[in-house]
């Protein structure tokens, strides 16, 4: 009989730790939700969705979807990031910085699919970027940006630069 009632004991626990976890996870998101999103923190992952969007209904009475994307290390306190679309996860990630987190002298920077561009401020390439998109030619870095993040770049020559000015 005894050992019912610890074991009773231990089970009651166990949910009740459950459920203080599950309610701090959720009390904690709300500061992370910005203008135009709404977050829910999972596993220790902050989970990003537009405000009032189908996804977000869907991870809310189904949990995670099957489809997600995912940036490690690069959302509040070094926090991973997950979205049920990369343009989900782009849109949220630039609006928390302001477009501008990871901008220096002389460079303006955009995240797109999770990488960091980096262009030289007023460069013909900027403009490109910005008027078609990614160029056929580009110059990659993984790893070793901001938070960790892969930077790319229209050159190598702006690459370098910005890395060695970014870690100064």
């Amino acid at each position: 009989m005894n050992k019912s009632k610890l074991l009773i004991a231990m089970l009651l626990g166990a949910s009740l730790t459950a459920c203080a976890t599950t309610a701090t996870e959720s009390s904690m998101a709300s500061t992370y939700d910005i203008d135009g999103f709404k977050t829910e923190i999972e596993d220790g992952r902050l989970w990003v969705f537009e405000a009032g969007s189908e996804d977000l209904a869907f991870f809310k009475e189904h949990g995670e979807p099957a489809k997600q994307f995912t940036s490690i290390g690069t959302g509040p306190n070094g926090m991973t990031v997950k979205a049920a679309s990369q343009e989900a996860l782009d849109k949220y990630l630039a609006a928390m910085s302001g477009g501008s987190e990871f901008d220096i002298q002389g460079f303006k920077t955009k995240i797109e699919d999770g990488r960091l561009w980096v262009f030289e401020a007023g460069s013909e390439d900027l403009a490109f970027f910005e008027q078609h998109g990614e160029p056929a030619k580009q110059f990659t870095s993984i790893g070793t940006g901001p938070n960790g993040m892969t930077v790319k770049a229209a050159s190598q020559e702006a690459l370098d630069k910005y890395l060695s000015s970014y870690k100064k």
